[in-house]
C-alpha cells in the first residue's frame, strides 16, 4: 500500500472505535507515559485532533514537573513551539493552540517529544498526515521522539522515503516499541 492507502485504512480503523474504547487506551497511554517518570525535562507535545490519540489531560500531569511545549503552525511545514500555559486559541487546521510566546526548536531544545501519528510498524517508521511537519521538526530537535498511538494504528510496512525521521518508541495501550 502506499502511503494515501495507508492513511485511508488506518482512518477507517479508528472511525470503527467507539468513544470510550479511546478513552481507555488514551488513559492507558497517559498512565505509561507517567510512569516514565519525566521530571525537569522539556517535553515538546501536541494537542490531539478527534482522530488522535487524546493527551490533554497528559499534558496537564508532565506541566506540574516539566517545561511542556506544544506546536504552534507557522506556515507551510514549520512549526514554532509555544509553552503550555492553559490558555488557548483556534490554530491552523482548527487545532488549539497556545497562546504564548513562540520560540523555535533550538531555543526550547526539548529532549523528549511526544508525537501523534496515523500509522506506524515494527521499524518505528512514522506515517503522519502528509504535511512534513514532524520530519521538518526533527531535523533541527535532537530529542526521544516516542509516537502515541491506538493499538489498531500499526500495520505491517510503511514506506519509507529519504526524509522521513523514526521514532525511538511507540506506545500504545498494549504495547511499548523499541529500537
Amino acid at each position: 500500500m502506499d502511503k494515501r492507502e495507508l492513511r485511508r485504512a488506518v482512518s477507517l480503523k479508528i472511525a470503527e472505535m467507539g468513544d470510550k474504547e479511546k478513552a481507555e487506551e488514551s488513559a492507558a497511554v497517559a498512565a505509561k507515559i507517567k510512569a516514565f517518570g519525566f521530571r525537569g525535562k522539556k517535553i515538546f507535545a501536541y494537542n490531539a485532533l478527534p482522530d488522535e490519540l487524546d493527551v490533554s489531560e497528559l499534558v496537564g500531569a508532565l506541566a506540574e514537573d516539566n517545561e511542556v511545549y506544544l506546536p504552534v503552525v507557522d506556515g507551510e511545514r514549520s512549526m514554532s513551539l509555544a509553552r503550555y500555559d492553559g490558555s488557548w486559541e483556534k490554530g491552523a487546521f482548527g487545532i488549539q493552540e497556545p497562546t504564548g510566546s513562540r520560540y523555535s526548536a533550538a531555543e526550547v531544545s526539548p529532549e523528549v517529544c511526544l508525537v501523534p501519528l496515523r500509522a506506524f510498524d515494527d521499524d518505528l517508521n512514522r506515517l503522519g498526515r502528509g504535511k512534513g511537519y514532524y520530519d521538518a521538526f526533527f531535523t533541527s530537535c535532537d530529542c526521544l521522539r516516542i509516537g502515541l498511538a491506538f493499538g489498531c494504528q500499526k500495520v505491517e510496512k510503511i514506506p519509507v522515503e529519504p526524509h522521513d525521521v523514526k521514532l525511538d518508541l511507540v506506545v500504545t495501550a498494549s504495547e511499548t516499541y523499541r529500537k
